[in-house]
């Protein structure tokens, strides 16, 4: 939860009070939930049992949310998903409030931040989501951290009999030719995490040709191994060609000269994004970049 985030703060001041709750069972199989304390501080959002007084919410997945510039995270909630399952959050004009309390069942801190959320979202009236779904590649394609929550499936459900087909469905079939192994198959993804691409059938696997060059695709330090080895071997070398074609943007010059000059002025508007295709985007000029962790 971001509580220094506007919309807790501007134009009222929510006073947001937090009380422990018992974390739900359900977080720990998923990444970041196996490290979790038994109890997780909270901010009571809404009044009234949910399912009976006041409906279920939703929430979406975080993992890759904040791939491109015009979207953020805001907060969780008490969720049967995991622990970092988005409740509050925005992509371009868009909003997520997650909660499906009506006013008269909001706290006041919660009224407060519906309010202030208004106000926040004006100045991004008419802006339009950076990327969509329709005309980016392999849009069903997941975040990188979904090969962990998938590790995860095992740890939970590896000796359920009649989960063994989707299971072995979420990987490679390298990783699961011997026997699905979640402590194996966490350690691979854990080790490849920066150089995880989705291979045949959309699985997350190890880009080999990645490998080789040596470099994390979503970082800057791409960017630079590429110019430089371009400027060694040339725009023709095979691996050169396979990685610019696979996470360059089009308008990227495979010329090492032009390229190098594109990249010094593009630099800091560039980002990568898993959701929208594993590749990298040119952003506006005003658009700080983001998705370089």
């Amino acid at each position: 939860m971001r509580l220094q985030h506007p919309i807790f703060h501007s134009p009222l001041e929510a006073q947001v009070e937090l009380t422990e709750v018992e974390t739900p069972s359900n977080y720990a199989s998923w990444p970041e939930g196996a490290a979790l304390p038994a109890k997780l501080p909270a901010w009571r959002v809404q009044n009234g049992e949910v399912g009976k007084e006041v409906d279920y919410g939703l929430v979406s997945s975080p993992y890759g949310f904040e791939d491109t510039p015009d979207a953020e995270w805001i907060s969780s909630g008490v969720n049967s998903k995991g622990p970092t399952a988005m409740a509050l959050g925005r992509q371009a004009n868009w909003f997520l409030w997650g909660f499906a309390g009506d006013p008269t069942q909001m706290t006041e801190s919660g009224r407060r931040v519906f309010l202030n959320t208004i106000v926040y979202m004006k100045q991004f009236d008419g802006q339009t989501p950076l990327l969509k779904p329709e005309g980016n590649r392999d849009f069903t394609i997941r975040a990188r951290d979904w090969a962990l929550v998938y590790a995860g499936f095992v740890k939970e459900l590896g000796a359920d009999a009649g989960a063994q087909e989707f299971l072995r469905s979420r990987f490679p079939a390298h990783l699961v030719a011997d026997g699905i192994d979640a402590g194996r198959i966490e350690a691979y993804y854990r080790e490849n995490f920066e150089m995880l691409y989705p291979g045949e059938n959309g699985l997350l696997d190890v880009d080999a040709d990645l490998k080789a060059l040596g470099v994390s695709n979503r970082k800057p330090e791409f960017l630079d191994r590429m110019a430089a080895r371009m400027q060694e071997m040339g725009a023709s070398d095979p691996l050169v060609m396979t990685l610019a074609d696979r996470y360059l943007p089009e308008e990227a010059p495979r010329d090492p000269a032009r390229f190098a000059a594109w990249l010094a002025q593009n630099r800091d508007r560039l980002f990568f994004s898993d959701v929208y295709g594993y590749r990298w985007f040119v952003g506006p000029r005003a658009a700080a970049a983001a998705g370089t962790r």
